[in-house]
């Protein structure tokens, strides 16, 4: 079936009733529309499928949601949607969407066995698990309580707080976890603002931003090639952004930290440091003779005999990085952030990098971003004082201190404190839009779930995480609610988005503030009324948070002018650290962590494994910018571009092993096998298996997704809080590409 517009807005506006398998010819789909299609209205909203929260300008009919495109004049998405983004239709009207609150009647539970799923009331559904949460607290206290999800929205996470949860787990360890807490003691808070189009040299570690889809970073780093800056790519294998960069640079996985501390060597040792900056807003000067004598150490042959890197590259690039001013190293997340055990040490050099270079708040360079101040529920509404967290950390995450101060993770060690070190602790589990896929030896976390008592998961999709409930809730999704997003990519001056819905919920899905407001009600009222005793309103609450940042009288004069700027200078900082000691300047050397357990500037350790004679070759996963981690796979359109997923090798590595395009393999590792058929590709180093993640569903309901490739976290060990400590992980990087593996042919 050719996809033009008039078909695809027939198609779409079908809806659940016949959302299409396959479309085809996306040639014509992923082209913008042009004017106003007759008869339909036109509703500004954000994108919710990633964090830059692109502006879209949904069409709308009867109703219905036709199609999806990008908002011009946008800075976000610069007026254009990735793949993901255009084809959110699909994730609306998915028909294998859950449509209502449903409970178990089969006791066992397990990947493969049938739930016997009866459909319920919402009623029901929320006074069973107010009973079974405040059973659980009245007889085992809060620790028996296990929340995977993130503290957001500001309702929700009124609520965790309310009830003293201690066990709040998400998946920030394995993406940019490490980066909050280096950002927070080096230049003053996780940033996600990089002036790429001023960049004169972009420096990259194994960030393959363009393939990413994140339309904020890609645009800037493609106006900095229009512009004359240089970009500089190190990465294992050769990529899309590889392709685009001016320089690629093979690179050993897990070794990027031996040539960002080589680098610093180099800059360090022949004074090409931004003189002027580091004097005045770093504590340099304080601790020069440490750090000097720190980096020494590290020298580019050095570096070269563990990364592969020629010293000749080293010298030369960390030399043009000092002189081609502005320039900048960025680290997102995940690639840099969280896939070896070295990953605290290397953002940490980066962050040097970033300092020397001078570029911190600066134009070409990190920066901090300028929003509109909207303020949370508990500003407008504040609560009584909030219990204490009392009781045991089942993930063991107050043993990393930094990582318990910024409250984040951890995936990697949860298992293992679950069935190890404390066993039958966890009695009561709420799961929200998080899968067991994302986990490292999802297999483990099966039987993790296993052991509890009673498990809630609100979604939008029936995952394998559902298929081990007691009782799952049907959650309305991005293009179904109201919300102002503040930016914090493209954030020169203040620019906030209305989100609004462009449907009314689908069945009975409903939003998880709404959830948290209703739990309030029954087990902890006292934080979830207003002054006058009235039970909070999530209308009148964004109403409010509206009026009080300034953005409209209230949500409606707000989401009717779509998008509200406040053009203004950029002034950069003068001051930037706020810890205690910090004077206010960017810190190289950190003087608090040796006594939070870490090191005050960044040494060299090896990432966990490497490869031996049982598994002689790195494995490497990747998130394909087609798809949204795991949450994706089953979108139709989504689906037809990449279904499954591959072992994808070198030749060499094909032709030693006796493996032909489209042979399944058997891959091996210490955590894991799994089987998939191979790809052979040039792009990949010969001593690499790369698979990308997301696949491997086994929920039958998943009409598409379900029984489509394998989970390449099968191969990826999981950890105990001891081997991160042990290996100087202070920051609970998840070490989530830390694998090794080997091939066979089947």
């Amino acid at each position: 079936m050719a996809l033009t517009r008039r078909n695809w807005l027939k198609t779409a506006g079908a809806g659940l009733a016949a959302a299409p398998a396959a479309l085809g010819a996306f040639e014509e789909y992923f082209q913008a529309a042009s004017g106003a299609p007759a008869g339909m209205s036109r509703i500004v909203t954000a994108c919710g499928i990633c964090s830059p929260s692109c502006g879209i300008q949904a069409w709308v009919q009867d109703g219905r949601l036709r199609f999806l495109e990008g908002l011009p004049g946008d800075a976000s998405g610069g007026g254009h949607l990735c793949g993901k983004g255009t084809a959110g239709a699909m994730m609306l009207y998915d028909p294998d969407r859950l449509k209502y609150p449903m409970k178990r009647t089969n006791p066992r539970k397990g990947l493969h066995e049938d739930p016997g799923w009866v459909r319920i009331s919402w009623q029901e559904a929320l006074d069973e698990i107010a009973f079974r949460m405040k059973q659980t607290v009245d007889s085992y206290g809060t620790e028996a309580l296990l929340f995977v999800t993130l503290p957001l929205p500001d309702m929700w996470g009124r609520f965790m707080k309310a009830m003293g949860v201690v066990n709040r787990i998400d998946h920030r360890d394995e993406c940019f976890q490490t980066d909050t807490i280096i950002q927070k003691y080096t230049t003053g808070g996780k940033s996600w603002c990089n002036d790429f189009e001023n960049s004169k040299y972009i420096l990259l570690f194994g960030w393959d931003i363009l393939a990413k889809a994140k339309l904020a970073y890609a645009t800037g780093i493609a106006k900095a090639r229009e512009n004359g800056g240089k970009v500089v790519h190190f990465s294992p294998n050769y990529t899309a952004t590889s392709r685009f960069a001016n320089e690629w640079i093979t690179i050993k996985p897990g070794t990027d930290l031996a040539v960002a501390l080589a680098m610093i060597h180099v800059i360090v040792g022949e004074n090409l440091y931004n003189k002027e900056f580091v004097d005045q807003y770093t504590n340099f000067g304080k601790y020069e003779s440490e750090i000097r004598a720190h980096f020494a150490q590290y020298t580019p042959e050095w570096a070269e005999t563990i990364s592969g890197v020629k010293a000749a590259d080293i010298r030369r690039i960390a030399r043009e990085f000092a002189a081609t001013r502005p320039a900048i190293a960025p680290a997102h997340k995940k690639s840099l952030c969280a896939n070896y055990m070295n990953s605290t040490q290397l953002v940490h050099a980066i962050s040097i990098l970033n300092i020397l270079a001078g570029t911190i708040d600066r134009p070409g360079g990190r920066y901090f971003p300028r929003m509109h101040g909207i303020p949370g529920v508990d500003a407008i509404y504040p609560p009584p004082a909030y219990p204490p967290k009392k009781g045991r950390r089942v993930d063991g995450r107050d043993k990393l201190p930094l990582v318990n101060e910024v409250d984040q993770g951890i995936f990697s060690t949860l298992a293992d404190g679950m069935l190890n070190k404390y066993p039958g602790m966890i009695k009561f589990s709420f799961w929200h839009a998080y899968t067991i896929l994302g986990f490292p030896s999802p297999l483990r976390m099966v039987e993790a779930l296993k052991t509890v008592d009673f498990t809630v998961v609100m979604d939008t999709l029936p995952t394998d995480t559902v298929t081990l409930a007691d009782i799952v809730l049907p959650s309305a999704m991005y293009l179904e609610g109201n919300d102002a997003v503040a930016r914090d990519y493209i954030a020169k001056y203040p620019q906030t988005v209305a989100r609004q819905a462009v449907s009314a919920p689908i069945f009975e899905a409903k939003s998880i503030a709404w959830v948290a407001l209703e739990l309030g009600k029954r087990l902890c009222p006292d934080y979830f009324k207003t002054p006058d005793g009235s039970w909070i309103n999530l209308s009148t609450l964004l109403d409010e948070k509206v009026k009080r940042a300034g953005l409209g009288e209230n949500f409606a004069d707000f989401k009717a002018k779509g998008l509200v700027e406040k053009q203004q200078p950029f002034t950069p900082r003068t001051t930037f650290v706020s810890v205690p000691g910090a004077e206010g300047k960017c810190q190289i050397y950190v003087p608090q962590f040796p006594a939070k357990g870490a090191d005050p500037l960044p040494k060299w350790i090896p990432k966990r494994d490497a490869p031996n004679d049982h598994y002689p070759y790195y494995y490497m996963t990747f998130i394909p910018a087609i798809h949204r981690r795991n949450t994706t796979e089953n979108n139709s359109i989504l689906h037809e571009i990449m279904p499954t997923n591959h072992a994808i090798i070198n030749p060499a590595m094909a032709k030693k092993h006796g493996i032909s395009e489209g042979q399944t393999v058997l891959l091996r590792s210490r955590a894991g096998q799994m089987e998939l058929p191979a790809h052979l590709s040039e792009t990949v180093p010969a001593d690499v298996v790369m698979v990308a993640h997301g696949f491997g569903h086994t929920s039958a309901a998943l009409s598409l997704a379900g029984g489509k490739g394998a989970r390449d976290g099968d191969l990826i060990p999981d950890a105990s809080i001891e081997e991160f400590t042990a290996a100087g992980n202070y920051g609970g990087a998840s070490c989530i590409m830390d694998a090794v593996c080997s091939i066979e042919p089947l």
